[in-house]
């Protein structure tokens, strides 16, 4: 008996469980809301396929919001409140969204508020909430994005999303090697 007991704390201390962490990938051990640091590379695809939510594989994933990336020039002449004030320009979709990608098919899905800072940490970890359920799913031939080839200095690069007749334009950080592979997959 003891045996088996010591030899049980051995395994656990050599052997650790390799599965995922619930409470890190969950908010709060809530199954619904998937924890995604933004800085971390490949967060989006790795966590994504951590969730067990997706029957297929994600090869990319990533924030997209709607509206046009701002120029410096229009952040400070107050032009870019001015797209701030404009409605989304596709209503089937929040104004920020996570696009997932598979070999077959793109999913969007919704985010709850943003929330800086873990805890664990001194440095502020950056974590996005992205929740379980999909606002949309198209074959992967029904979207594509084409970026503009701007480059504006605010850190945010801009295309079109083309989805069915719909022409939606749309940004992303530029500085996001996840958010820049995950156009590259969807570009024309």
């Amino acid at each position: 008996m003891i045996i088996d007991e010591v030899s049980q704390v051995a395994i656990d201390l050599f052997m650790p469980d390799v599965g995922p962490d619930l409470d890190s990938l969950f908010h709060k051990g809530n199954p619904n809301e998937l924890r995604v640091p933004v800085a971390e590379p490949e967060s989006f695809k790795r966590r994504l396929n951590a969730s067990g939510w997706f029957d297929e594989e994600i090869v990319a994933g990533g924030l997209i919001s709607q509206g046009k990336a701002q120029s410096l020039k229009s952040m400070m002449t107050g032009w870019a409140l001015v797209e701030l004030a404009k409605g989304r320009r596709y209503k089937a979709l929040p104004r920020e969204f996570c696009l997932a990608v598979t070999d077959t098919r793109v999913v969007a899905l919704g985010l709850s508020p943003w929330s800086e800072g873990g805890g664990e940490t001194s440095s502020i970890d950056v974590v996005v909430k992205v929740k379980r359920g999909e606002i949309g799913s198209w074959s992967r031939g029904e979207l594509r994005i084409e970026p503009d080839g701007r480059r504006p200095r605010t850190g945010y690069r801009g295309g079109t999303l083309h989805l069915g007749g719909e022409q939606v334009p749309v940004n992303w950080d530029a500085d996001s090697n996840q958010v820049g592979e995950l156009v590259a997959l969807l570009v024309g």
